[in-house]
């Protein structure tokens, strides 16, 4: 029994990997499966009030999601200084899928982008929390470490379009052209799939209950000594060679949070991470609705969302895996210059359905750079306060939500779906420039 303790001990990092893993996949699973929910949603708010709600308005509920992620996550990093770690991770889980599950019971608008605020701020906070478990129990090859847990973080988009297919259009019933309130749309007005809505949301609860369940039990920082003695993530020295020795302390920066505000690459660092969110609420949100007007297949469509994040959960690991080589610079280089021309691409590559899939699938797997946020942080900042460093870095995605918005309106009102989508991806050829002069 010592024995199988020791070997439990001996591996913990892995466990926690798993762990994270695991609850990434729980957290993303609302936000990157929101783009395969929204038709369904307007189509339902429409059948209920009588009134169509707008692309752009309904695009607001998954950029508020995003926005509570993003700007609340630096609060978890406060909390874990006054709460049990194993605490502060349970009452997170729990309130996250309770407030999904309570969704079951909504049926208004403004009620559910309310409930996208909380579901935001609750996963913002797990996510932060995860990524700091992470990087305590595996402090070397950081990319790689952040690559698989964003894998699964992007698998769970996959998940929930499935889910989303299964529960709500399983016999796959077609959209069709409805005159409405704000002219010509294209929506659902099939009872079954109408009523049907409501229970992905118990679906996706019962999913994320079960993801978060091996976390609760295992998730807590490491002591110094378990620092010293964990085997590195994906292989390198073995116990034998580092038993209770410290570690060399790596070479590079070291700033603190206040140093963090005097150096000019973290406000570079904060405009690349703002124009990826641009491109990655396009690809995950809007897919649908891009592709609705060549592509009359609801079930292709959801078939396009769940490839898509496939594509990007191996682009998370491939981009932390191509980092730990070549270093942040030039990673970002790679991933902005490809994603940026395609990103446009989408508006003529709808017209031919398998392009648009793959079209889908490229831009994707490019967006998966998004896992290395936290390894460029270290790489270029440092580790110290890594919880704290990687929020504040995260942040700047609030202000791409809210740029996502305010072009959204632009488009609803004064300009084309093309120049939509070159204001989406015509900034990412501007970071990629900005990567390699200033990292």
């Amino acid at each position: 029994m010592a024995a199988r303790r020791s070997c439990f001990s001996r591996f913990y990092n892995w466990w926690v990997l798993i762990c994270v893993c695991f609850g990434s996949m729980a957290m993303g699973l609302p936000f990157f499966s929101y783009g395969a929910l929204l038709p369904y949603l307007s189509s339902l708010f429409y059948d209920l009030s009588g009134k169509m709600t707008s692309q752009a308005a309904m695009a607001l509920q998954p950029v508020i999601l995003l926005m509570g992620i993003t700007l609340t996550g630096s609060l978890a990093g406060v909390l874990e200084y006054y709460m049990n770690v194993r605490l502060l991770n349970f009452l997170l889980s729990a309130t996250y899928v309770l407030v999904i599950a309570c969704s079951y019971f909504i049926e208004n608008y403004a009620v559910l982008t309310v409930v996208a605020v909380l579901i935001g701020t609750l996963g913002g906070q797990i996510n932060v929390c995860n990524v700091a478990r992470l990087s305590e129990w595996n402090p070397r090859k950081s990319g790689a470490a952040n690559g698989i847990m964003g894998f699964f973080m992007g698998i769970s988009g996959f998940v929930g379009s499935v889910m989303c297919s299964a529960v709500i259009n399983p016999e796959n019933k077609e959209p069709i052209l409805v005159n409405t309130t704000s002219g010509s749309d294209v929506i659902f007005v099939d009872p079954d799939v109408l009523s049907n809505v409501r229970y992905i949301w118990l679906a996706w609860a019962g999913a994320v209950a079960t993801l978060f369940i091996p976390g609760v039990f295992i998730l807590r920082p490491p002591t110094p000594e378990e620092v010293c003695t964990q085997d590195d993530l994906l292989g390198g020295d073995s116990f034998e060679s580092v038993e209770l020795l410290p570690r060399a302390k790596p070479a590079g920066p070291d700033y603190s949070v206040k140093e963090l505000f005097k150096t000019p690459k973290f406000y570079v660092l904060y405009l690349i991470i703002l124009i990826l969110s641009l491109v990655l609420l396009t690809s995950t949100e809007l897919y649908k609705f891009i592709g609705i007007e060549a592509i009359n297949d609801d079930k292709f469509l959801n078939l396009v969302g769940a490839a898509g994040s496939i594509a990007n959960a191996f682009g998370r690991i491939t981009w932390g895996l191509i980092l730990d080589r070549i270093g942040t610079k030039w990673t970002y280089f790679i991933a902005f210059f490809i994603q940026g021309p395609l990103t446009v691409a989408l508006h003529y590559s709808k017209w031919v359905k398998w392009g648009y899939l793959a079209n889908i699938c490229i831009v994707s797997f490019c967006a998966g750079i998004f896992a290395c946020i936290a390894p460029a942080c270290i790489e270029l900042f440092g580790s110290r306060d890594i919880s704290l460093k990687y929020a504040l870095t995260l942040s700047a995605e609030s202000f791409g939500c809210v740029l996502f918005f305010l072009l959204q309106l632009g488009q609803e009102y004064f300009f084309s779906e093309l120049v939509f989508l070159f204001l989406m991806g015509a900034p990412s050829l501007l970071a990629a420039i900005l990567a390699v002069v200033c990292f």
